[in-house]
């Protein structure tokens, strides 16, 4: 939880119709398109998968995971219809992609796995019952006006594989790493130290695409942003700081040796179609920094750390962190939190909403979190249309306290969060635990409604094996078996069923 800020060739492409009708346009129906990036010259291809998509092939690479890896992973643009074929080089007995709410069932032939698409989807093929080695598909919508390689205001990365070191933006320039384009960070001789030794022993330099202070800036593309290359911990690959109308869009970002891609002190704020497969320990996907007006959407995240939190490591005067949206995204989560807010909480935090999206693995702490370790307080946080597949820990945990990350003597507040429409679909029936610090430092007013597991509707706390100490007020229970609200017995929830370890 290192917290961290910011002190040219042609672009080839290769457009292909598609074989089936498909898509909409300005006039209507069009004809199917489907484009491919090549990758550059002597990088490592995937020894698990090959791929085809229209009967054309897609070049498969891979990346360090945490669990069960290496994974391997593939991207390409499409509108319309198109049909995709993996090859496994192992015996494949069934299949399925996840997340399973697309309702995409596969047909499995051999070694080979077949199935369609119609929209921009990023999933997870898996085999044989299994979450490790996965193929972890990147589906993109057609770019939308890319940025031409003359043009003075874009710092332009087309195909082909570049190194950089820390690269400052200013305001109104846009950033374009082109498909078929890897990037990867460098440390310069000489470069200055920033930090000698950080909590970890390690140096910390200057991130290595730094945007601060500016307006209107942007970071866009479909090719792959590669931290592999640097230490541990040595640079960010992305860092955004007191900045307004910044957007991050359509890259894919691998291996980052620390955060991949905060927002400081920012208002206005969009991450879009932003991929993240990382294996290496505090690569926080996207972490939400006394930040306001942010929306998260369309993005598939699996790190080793929290995957989309918002935070406010900074006391007042510093600002607040609110009105965040995160919605349509794929989490999978290895280590930490899933999403949430977490850790540093020093100012307010309200006004957050999480929607629409599917945790499809979690092995960290919990996948829907509220972990406060200072005095602000968080408020009108809501977890809505959330399912998840395959939890081993813990499904909530709400928690107020004092750990290793927190600063202020004081502790926080929790009030006002509604869990509605969240649903455990799969897996196994992890617990769930709501711990305030004490008597003046309280989780309140928490409404569970339609909260499901394997398809029952949980009305109390005992049903959903969620624990609540006693410095918690106001649980609530709502749901189709019970549509009155139920206000369960502070003495029942304090008898879990399984005890948990506070880690």
């Amino acid at each position: 939880m290192t917290t961290k800020r910011c002190g040219v060739v042609g672009h080839m492409l290769l457009l292909l119709p598609g074989v089936l009708p498909g898509g909409e346009g300005a006039a209507g129906a069009t004809a199917s398109k489907l484009v491919i990036y090549p990758a550059p010259a002597g990088e490592k291809a995937s020894g698990d998968y090959t791929l085809e998509v229209n009967g054309q092939p897609v070049f498969v690479y891979t990346a360090t995971v945490l669990y069960g890896g290496p994974a391997s992973f593939a991207y390409f643009d499409f509108a319309g219809s198109v049909e995709v074929k993996v090859m496994a080089a192992r015996q494949v007995d069934k299949a399925i992609v996840r997340p399973s709410s697309y309702g995409i069932t596969p047909a499995v032939a051999g070694n080979a796995i077949s199935f369609s698409l119609a929209q921009s989807r990023y999933v997870s093929v898996e085999l044989n019952g299994s979450f490790e080695r996965p193929l972890l598909l990147f589906a993109n919508p057609l770019e939308v006006d890319p940025p031409k390689p003359d043009d003075p205001n874009v710092l332009y990365f087309g195909p082909g594989v570049h190194e950089i070191a820390t690269t400052r933006i200013e305001s109104n320039k846009t950033v374009y790493i082109s498909g078929g384009a890897v990037v990867r960070g460098k440390i310069i001789p000489g470069e200055k130290v920033v930090q000698e030794r950080n909590w970890a022993g390690n140096k910390v330099y200057e991130n290595l695409i730094c945007i601060n202070k500016a307006r209107n800036v942007t970071v866009r593309g479909r090719g792959i942003l590669d931290m592999s290359t640097l230490p541990w911990h040595s640079k960010c690959p992305i860092s955004i700081a007191d900045c307004s109308g910044v957007l991050v869009e359509g890259i894919i970002i691998k291996d980052s040796a620390c955060w991949c891609a905060p927002v400081f002190n920012c208002a206005k704020a969009t991450y879009r179609n932003l991929k993240e497969v990382c294996g290496r320990e505090n690569s926080d996907g996207i972490n939400i920094v006394n930040s306001q007006d942010v929306l998260v959407e369309h993005c598939f995240l699996r790190n080793n750390d929290d995957e989309i939190c918002v935070k406010t490591t900074a006391p007042p005067p510093a600002p607040e962190s609110r009105n965040i949206t995160v919605r349509d995204c794929v989490v999978w989560n290895d280590r930490a939190y899933g999403i949430g807010i977490t850790y540093e909480t020093r100012a307010d935090i309200s006004a957050v909403l999480f929607k629409d999206c599917d945790i499809i693995h979690d092995h960290g702490i919990g996948s829907l979190a509220v972990h406060m370790s200072d005095g602000a307080t968080a408020s009108d946080v809501r977890f809505e249309d959330i399912r998840l597949e395959d939890t081993r820990n813990r499904v909530v945990r709400f928690w107020i306290g004092k750990d290793f990350w927190g600063h202020d003597k004081e502790r926080g507040h929790l009030r006002n969060v509604l869990l509605k429409n969240v649903s455990v679909t799969g897996g196994p029936f992890a617990p769930s635990e709501l711990t305030g610090a004490d008597a003046t430092h309280l989780i309140e007013d928490v409404t569970f409604d339609n909260f499901r597991v394997h398809g029952k509707g949980i009305s109390n706390p005992a049903a959903g094996r969620i624990r609540a100490n006693q410095h918690t007020k106001g649980i609530k229970f709502v749901n189709a078996e019970n549509p009155k609200p139920e206000t369960p017995n502070p003495k029942e929830t304090e008898k879990p069923e399984t005890q948990m370890s506070p880690n």
